[in-house]
């Protein structure tokens, strides 16, 4: 992950996208049903943004895939 972006930048859905590497924003949306990623937060006039400092935590948390 980039590691200039500050913890309290607000992130738009493909903002979110493009640092998971999710395709689509129905997945995003999935994950957010399911309680499997942050939630975003109201900006107002219907807007929602994601802290991207609870985005970078949320990548670093998910656990490493082992082979073998």
């Amino acid at each position: 992950m980039n590691q200039d972006i500050p913890p309290t930048l607000l992130l738009t859905i493909d903002d979110v996208l493009r640092m998971t590497g999710y395709r689509s924003r129905s997945s995003i949306y999935r994950l957010m049903k399911r309680s499997q990623i942050p939630l975003p937060i109201m900006v107002g006039g219907g807007r929602v943004r994601w802290r991207s400092g609870d985005i970078e935590h949320w990548l670093k948390s998910l656990p490493a895939q082992s082979y073998g």
